[in-house]
């Protein structure tokens, strides 16, 4: 059995997979680690017919924008899709995975999930003064607090509302399901990253902190990474939270809940984690430690 690495990519282009970093990496260790290993691509809306033949016989390894569909598809035909449609599933719903959070008993930051209409759907709704823009929604949350997505990814969407002004704006431009979250002065820019997969000594996890530009700490948003010694009780949290959701590799990150850095909350997993800044952070193939917990080597062990 071998891999097949499925990356949901706007773009049919399978040359591009060269060039991306997280697909050149995951050839490279692939290469390093001997496997049998090949890449396709699904652009959106593409037919699931060739993805399904060309990963018979091998274990899936999506990642990327790929509709739970094609999981579940390959699942119902006896094929092993990593991460695995349930575990995936938990992870992009940000409002299903604070009830899972809530269930595990992880402090985690007060979540409401709420609808936005289109703007463009409410400019025909009745004014109360001609040329004035539609009333927004009632703040779902007192001010300050954080709106994203409830499916979301690399902080797409995700806004730190300060002010009526803000909500009025981010209620306008957006539409869906979102949650809302109280804010969390004292993790401003910064998280606990911890990312499980199979790491040279056997160990499970490795731990970061991400230190954004400004409100987001994410990568793609110019955060850094830097290794983290966490405590042990935030260890124990992390372990806990990762055995339950039933991801092969993947991320748990944790919010500051103070200033010292004494206490947490957990804030979301990850089941599609980026790695380019990890590996520089960390000077480890990070590539290689994620094709050995999808085929399950040692680490990112799952109790």
């Amino acid at each position: 059995m071998g891999i097949r690495l499925v990356y949901g990519l706007k773009t049919n282009d399978l040359s591009y997979l060269k060039e991306f970093y997280p697909s050149r990496r995951l050839a490279e260790a692939a290469a390093s680690l001997s496997l049998d290993y090949g890449e396709l691509l699904y652009p959106p809306g593409s037919p699931f017919t060739p993805i399904l033949s060309a990963c018979q016989g091998h274990l899936a390894l999506f990642r990327g924008e790929l509709p739970m569909a094609l999981y579940e598809t390959l699942e119902s035909s006896g094929l092993r899709v990593v991460n695995s449609a349930a575990s995936t599933a938990l992870a992009r719903d940000k409002y299903r995975s604070a009830s899972f959070f809530k269930y595990l008993g992880l402090a985690h930051p007060r979540t409401l999930c709420f609808s936005l209409p289109a703007a463009v759907n409410r400019a025909a709704e009745p004014r109360d003064e001609p040329g004035a823009p539609p009333a927004p929604p009632a703040l779902p949350l007192p001010l300050p607090f954080v709106a994203k997505p409830r499916c979301g990814k690399m902080g797409r969407g995700v806004a730190l509302i300060e002010s009526p002004q803000a909500w009025q704006a981010y209620a306008q431009a957006h539409e869906g399901e979102f949650i809302a979250q109280d804010y969390i002065a004292s993790s401003f820019g910064r998280d606990i990253r911890f990312f499980f997969a199979a790491w040279p000594g056997g160990k499970p996890w490795l731990c970061v902190q991400r230190q954004g530009l400004g409100f987001l700490s994410n990568a793609h948003a110019g955060g850094r990474m830097s290794l983290y010694e966490p405590p042990a009780g935030l260890v124990a949290e992390a372990e806990r939270a990762f055995a339950a959701s039933g991801l092969s590799y993947g991320s748990v990150d944790f919010l500051f809940a103070d200033g010292a850095g004494s206490s947490f909350l957990i804030g979301e997993v990850n089941a599609c984690p980026g790695f380019e800044e990890l590996e520089r952070a960390c000077g480890l193939d990070a590539a290689a430690a994620i094709l050995k917990a999808a085929t399950g080597q040692a680490g990112a062990k799952r109790a």
